[in-house]
């Protein structure tokens, strides 16, 4: 590994960070920058002054700004994140650190599905994060299991495309789906994922909210990047009311020999061509937004 690493940790008086910072230096080496991105006590913020890592104080909420606030600070070629908690394997580091420096992905998410010990994550958060990973997976054509991990590996080069962009409330979710809007390659490595060492997650009071928060996200995301997706299903669909109310007209006529249906006639043209018409849009709104993400690039 001869690239230069930032890993940015994000943390409210957690107090597993402190063999996480530990575990860091001794896997990825010394010369490792670990940014941590701190909102908590004064008493706290002294005990991680005496690590010697780079600290942030945090004084608005998020995780995800409190990431952002990180990776816009570090200096290394490649970046990462992960949880203060110790939960994510902290592996998956090195693992995607290389797979970056190798160039075969723009980032790389630590997989907690693949190796979830018993009793880390219920039931309900398990259906959550798979429902939305499904989302993710089918708006974004980019296969996802672990949408809402705690871990991820980034080019320096590739977070910059999306450094000025103002976070909103979707976890690392934020940043895959900015990256994957602007077609960066994503991989997944699996990590094992444990139980939580001390307290409970501060995350997020409502999960159930924040799933929905998520979800409202990556839909209106994908319908700024993909306009064929979302012109193109509309218009798929106007076609397909427009052909089904000209059946009705055509099979009326047949059955009766009188153009009566006149109305109903004049609305199924409509959402026809108001349908084609939508289609078209979708492809060219869709190809102007992809010469404009390879300029970018």
């Amino acid at each position: 590994m001869t690239a230069k690493v930032s890993v940015v940790i994000p943390t409210i008086e957690e107090e597993s960070i402190f063999p996480l910072i530990d575990e860091i230096y001794s896997m990825l080496g010394k010369n490792t920058e670990i940014i941590v991105v701190d909102k908590s006590s004064d008493e706290y913020y002294n005990k991680l002054k005496k690590t010697g890592v780079t600290i942030i104080r945090q004084k608005d909420r998020g995780v995800e700004k409190a990431i952002m606030m990180g990776l816009k600070a570090a200096k290394g070629e490649i970046l990462a994140s992960i949880d203060a908690d110790r939960t994510h394997e902290a592996r998956g580091l090195l693992e995607g650190v290389r797979i970056v420096e190798k160039g075969d992905a723009d980032i790389v998410l630590g997989n907690r599905m693949a190796g979830l010990e018993k009793g880390s994550m219920s039931f309900y958060l398990r259906f959550g994060n798979s429902f939305l990973s499904w989302l993710f997976s089918v708006l974004y054509k980019s296969k996802v299991h672990d949408i809402l991990t705690g871990l991820f590996v980034v080019r320096h080069d590739a977070f910059e495309s999306i450094a000025k962009i103002e976070p909103y409330r979707a976890g690392i979710a934020f940043f895959v789906i900015e990256l994957a809007n602007k077609g960066y390659r994503i991989k997944e490595i699996p990590i094992k994922y444990s139980k939580r060492e001390h307290g409970e997650s501060v995350l997020t009071n409502s999960k159930l909210g924040y799933g929905f928060t998520v979800a409202s996200h990556m839909v209106r995301r994908i319908r700024d990047y993909s306009p064929l997706l979302v012109f193109g299903s509309l218009g798929v669909i106007f076609v397909l009311a427009g052909v089904i109310l000209s059946i009705y007209v055509l099979a009326n006529f047949l059955s009766t020999g009188l153009f009566t249906e006149i109305g109903r006639a004049l609305i199924s043209f409509m959402l026809f061509v108001v349908g084609i018409l939508s289609i078209i849009a979708g492809f060219i709104l869709d190809l102007l937004l992809e010469i404009d993400r390879k300029l970018d690039r």
